[in-house]
This record gives structure tokens, sequence and C-alpha cells, in this order.
């Protein structure tokens, strides 16, 4: 998930929202037909994404997660610092119901 703003302000606090409007744009993806950005004409979407992986991992200590006591990505970053989806009750939800409404064999545990 990320938590990024076009002008970098701060987004302390929003991880849940914003987490939870990101998984629900991730999966709104997956049927989309309809314009992109520098692209002429509509796209068709539905048969293009097949797969999707969710990397729950705990940001502080970097892409490793290892907490070797630095902290790679600082708690007022625009990232989350902390990306696992069982932080987030409504992203979690989200995320498994797109699961299940795109088909996919995976289900959430």
């Amino acid at each position: 998930m990320t938590n990024f703003t076009a002008d970098n302000g701060a987004t302390d606090g929003l991880e849940p929202v914003r987490g939870n409007l990101w998984v629900k744009r991730l999966f709104g993806l997956l049927n989309y037909n309809g314009p992109i950005p520098n692209q002429s004409g509509s796209h068709d979407l539905s048969r293009v994404i097949t797969a999707v992986t969710y990397v729950d991992l705990d940001f502080r200590h970097g892409w490793d997660a290892v907490p070797d006591g630095t902290l790679d990505f600082p708690p007022d970053s625009t990232w989350f610092v902390d990306g696992r989806l069982s932080r987030y009750t409504d992203a979690r939800t989200s995320f498994c119901q797109g699961l299940a409404a795109g088909g996919f064999t995976t289900r959430c545990r």
C-alpha cells in the first residue's frame, strides 16, 4: 500500500483510510475499461491483470524487514511504515473481497 500525496504533504494517521482506498483502486483496475493517461482510445484491462500479489511487509526496517536497529522509512514519511494488511481491518476486508469477487482461487485466511 502507498500513502503518497501529490504535494508530499503529511499523511500521518490516515493510513487506515488511505490503505483501504489503495486496495479498492487496485481491484478496480481488474475490470477497468476506459482511457489511460498519454494513450489514445479506450482500453479494456479486464483480461490484462490475471494475478494479484501483496507483500505483507513491515517497512519500518526497509525492504528486507530486518530489524537491524535502523528505520529505513521513518514514521513521518509518506510511506506506510507498516504495510501489513493485518494492521488495517478495512483494507484487509477489501483485499479479501477483491480476491473473491475477482474469481481468484486463493482466499484470505
